[in-house]
């Protein structure tokens, strides 16, 4: 085996370490972005529904000073009515983008697991590619070593023989 088949089998076993290697760590940084994404997520449906709080005070305090305007009571009737409606319909919306934000981090968290999963995998299949190709390589290594024994085995004249079949 030429230096040229082992540099070549040598240059196999680095590449596929690298190839696992490189797989191995986009997952991870993969994983990771998902993770934090998953956090972004939660936080924002938090935030969202805090706004939608802070807003129905707002809309809350507006209606009051409508009704007290008009001249009518905002602690009897109908001024409590709008205020209950108002109040449901923020708080509603308020636990839908708690929910939201909930459920969308339970997805990136589930996707950042599998990514942890695959750069695993890529660890593992990276280390046996590796190993593989060394193996073949050292098989080929082998095998031209015996080559030369046998092409003198196949190459020697033939005994000499007189006479034919007889």
């Amino acid at each position: 085996m030429t230096w040229f088949a082992v540099a070549a089998a040598a240059a196999a076993v680095a590449s596929a370490a690298i190839t696992g290697y490189s797989s191995y760590q986009n997952n991870k940084a993969a994983g990771e972005q998902a993770q934090a994404d998953a956090s972004a997520e939660k936080a924002r449906g938090r935030l969202e529904a805090e706004r939608i709080r802070k807003e129905k005070e707002k809309t809350q305090s507006a209606a009051r000073a409508a009704l007290a305007q008009n001249g009518l009571d905002v602690n009897e009737g109908t001024a409590l009515v709008i205020n209950d409606e108002i109040e449901q319909a923020a708080n509603y919306d308020a636990n839908m983008a708690e929910i939201t934000g909930y459920n969308s981090s339970q997805r990136l968290k589930t996707q950042a697991s599998q990514f942890k999963s695959n750069a695993n995998t890529a660890a593992a299949t990276g280390v046996l590619n590796a190993v593989s190709a060394g193996a073949d390589g050292y098989n080929k290594y082998a095998a031209s070593k015996k080559a030369p024994d046998q092409a003198a085995i196949n190459t020697a004249a033939p005994p000499k023989t007189t006479g034919g079949w007889k």
